[in-house]
């Protein structure tokens, strides 16, 4: 527990062509209750007009920014931040999305009455250009009534903004993202679950997540396959030791990217995916991470486990229908084919 009353706390934002959205992140930032904060900007070679979006907030003297000399993606960004904070506590904030301004003082208020290495919570999503709904938040009251997580941690969503966390967990165990992947936050969840010796989840919206149509979270492309990568090195990660709670929820997860993965990735890709995922349950079989079964598990698996000459056209049928029956799902592929793909 911390012996001093108000420490430094790191705020880690990393910048890449968010010039229509910097301002409002930073200024959620800055206005926070809790205010013995860093925050350490690094700006990763935009290309657009972020870095002129930022510089009217650099008068803060709490403010960092950190240039890349070179393009370098969000987790070299993030490992960038880790290596330059001094705090207490790091959390991470994306730069096109807003807190609450309470977000920090609940957090750091509850690590102190929970004695806790990390706090999560929850977020809001909103659609661009659609105003934010501050939520209504007592301080004390959510300080109070974090719930300890146990295997039910792993469950939650792997996003690196829901986690509030002690800085000794990163000197002690080396917690990076992995550099030249996307959907890094998935190894650092893990990783960070079974570093942590207490984590509490606090329930309140603390963050406002802004949903794009050009975010990695809703791709349909190439990217889309990284995960398989990422999925692999948390696979290695629990290893054969983890209680069976965690393999649980691990086949868990894996089941519900196939699906995800293999209903909306791009025609093009879909073969080279779906023999991607039948390596993948062939590995989770090997590792006995059976998850517990639902409809959508159940039937992926049983695609899965087809010969390729089967499965993929019965995988074929089953996206038909689902684009037949879901409005949204053809918005978004219409959507997805006029965009250009997230960097």
């Amino acid at each position: 527990m911390s012996t001093v009353e108000n420490p430094l706390i790191s705020i880690i934002v990393p910048v890449f062509n968010v010039e229509r959205y910097i301002d409002a992140c930073l200024v959620s930032v800055r206005q926070q209750t809790y205010q013995n904060l860093e925050i350490i900007v690094v700006e990763d070679c935009s290309t657009d007009n972020s870095l002129k979006a930022l510089e009217p907030h650099l008068a803060d003297k709490r403010i960092r920014l950190i240039q890349h000399a070179q393009n370098s993606g969000l987790s070299a960004a993030r490992n960038t931040g880790i290596e330059a904070a001094t705090g207490e506590y790091l959390m991470f904030v994306d730069s096109d999305d807003v807190v609450e301004l309470s977000l920090v003082e609940v957090c750091f208020r509850a690590t102190q009455m929970l004695n806790a290495d990390v706090i999560t919570y929850d977020c809001i999503p909103f659609d661009d250009g659609e105003p934010i709904k501050p939520a209504v938040v007592d301080v004390e009251q959510l300080a109070k009534t974090g719930e300890r997580s146990g295997c039910e941690y792993f469950e939650l969503p792997h996003f690196t903004w829901l986690k509030f966390v002690r800085a000794e967990l990163f000197k002690d165990s080396g917690l990076r993202f992995p550099v030249g992947l996307c959907y890094e936050d998935w190894p650092f969840h893990w990783w960070l679950g079974l570093t942590a010796s207490s984590i509490y989840r606090v329930e309140a919206g603390l963050y406002h997540y802004r949903q794009r149509g050009t975010s990695i979270t809703g791709s349909t492309g190439s990217k889309l396959l990284d995960l398989y990568r990422v999925q692999a090195i948390v696979i290695a990660m629990v290893g054969e030791a983890a209680d069976t709670g965690i393999r649980t929820a691990l086949g868990n997860k894996l089941h519900d990217s196939y699906w995800s993965i293999l209903t909306r990735i791009d025609e093009r890709l879909l073969e080279k995916a779906f023999r991607e995922a039948k390596l993948g349950v062939q590995e989770i079989r090997n590792k006995a991470l059976v998850p517990a079964y639902n409809f959508r598990r159940c039937l992926i698996t049983i695609l899965l486990r087809l010969p390729v000459s089967v499965g993929l056209p019965a995988l074929r049928t089953l996206r038909a229908l689902l684009t037949l029956l879901s409005p949204a799902r053809r918005n978004q592929q219409v959507a997805g084919s006029l965009t250009k793909p997230a960097k």
